[in-house]
């Protein structure tokens, strides 16, 4: 079979590729060139040059072809500028979650077809399992590093062409695998959170929108301080509030009309019962019944139990057994089913 490896040039796509290769299929390297390093402040040695030059290498030391995408554009006006528009209207984007279904299972997805190849792989941390020829996702072996979080607006188009290689490896397998092929990454640190931000997204998003200071004001209106710029915020922030008070302050809401930052210093006033979603998308099974279906609301925090699902025109409410804290408006709501991932949405408000 002929696979192309979507390449990054890290360790996980690259022992991808060293295992399909082994295997004895036709491997093909494919690596998108999503941005220009000079536009984004990186050095010639960082960013997306040094990641095509490492995916280049590997697949140099695999003797299998290596091709440079050019999504530049594409990645700018769905990816970049949602990520924009969002701070901008006082949301807190996870960008990874609209690229892969945009992007790397779009864009990038359909060039690489066009290569000639029949499936595409990668070095996500995620079981694929096909059943009647049905396409699930399931949770990694590795929960450490498992990453269906990411995965929830994926279809079944999409899914039947991808292919998984290391799933059912933990990192420090895969390192050792890197090793064992002598690839030139084997050592070569985890990627940063955001792929086309060098430092702090403070930095990226000064360049795109305007910070104007405004009021901090407690949840009773009591104005209590001054913050520097709406987009430096997000629900449930503690640190760098720059505000004292008789006790710790947290956000609870930005309000971009007022351009007011609501804080308050009981962290009860975090907690929410249910909250609403949108952009809803079901990979496999739409649940009709919830019993033990769980809800993620944010990548570091574990599946919570869902009481109620109801579902209304454009989005979707989920009420929970038991309050969370700080469910944070542009975050991805993502659901499973014990270890299966059935889809998920973009949260749009919460509720006490």
């Amino acid at each position: 079979m002929k696979i192309a490896v979507a390449m990054s040039g890290g360790v996980d796509s690259s022992v991808a590729a060293a295992l399909l290769v082994k295997e004895g299929h036709e491997v093909i390297g494919a690596t998108m060139r999503h941005f220009d390093n000079e536009r984004y402040d990186f050095a010639e040695n960082e960013g997306i040059n040094q990641a095509i030059v490492d995916a280049a290498k590997v697949c140099e030391k695999l003797g299998i072809e290596h091709h440079v995408l050019n999504i530049k554009d594409d990645f700018h006006n769905i990816v970049e500028q949602n990520f924009i528009d969002e701070y901008r209207n006082g949301r807190t984007p996870n960008p990874c979650t609209l690229c892969n279904p945009t992007i790397k299972w779009g864009v990038f997805h359909e060039q690489v077809l066009r290569l000639g190849a029949e499936k595409v792989a990668t070095g996500h941390y995620v079981k694929l399992v096909e059943i009647n020829g049905h396409f699930q996702i399931h949770t990694a072996a590795d929960a450490k590093k498992d990453q269906s979080y990411y995965l929830w607006a994926l279809n079944q188009k999409q899914l039947s062409t991808t292919l998984f290689p290391i799933s059912y490896l933990t990192k420090p397998e895969v390192r050792k695998i890197a090793a064992e092929f002598e690839l030139p990454v084997h050592e070569k640190t985890d990627s940063q959170e955001i792929c086309f931000i060098k430092d702090h997204y403070k930095d990226y998003l000064q360049k795109h929108i305007d910070f104007t200071s405004g009021n901090i004001v407690l949840s009773d209106g009591k104005i209590i301080g001054k913050h520097r710029g709406l987009p430096l915020y997000t629900i449930g922030q503690r640190k760098g509030l720059n505000t004292p008070w008789i006790s710790p302050l947290f956000v609870v809401k930005l309000d971009v009309k007022r351009n007011e930052l609501i804080v308050t210093d009981n962290p009860d006033d975090l907690l929410v019962s249910s909250f609403n979603i949108n952009k809803v998308n079901w990979i496999d099974i739409v649940p009709d019944e919830i019993d033990n279906i769980s809800v993620q609301i944010r990548y570091n925090s574990h599946p919570v139990p869902v009481k109620k699902l109801v579902r209304k025109e454009d989005n979707l409410e989920i009420v929970l057994k038991n309050p969370v804290r700080a469910v944070t408006p542009g975050q991805s709501a993502v659901f499973y089913l014990e270890d299966m991932l059935l889809g998920g949405g973009v949260i749009i408000n919460n509720k006490k």
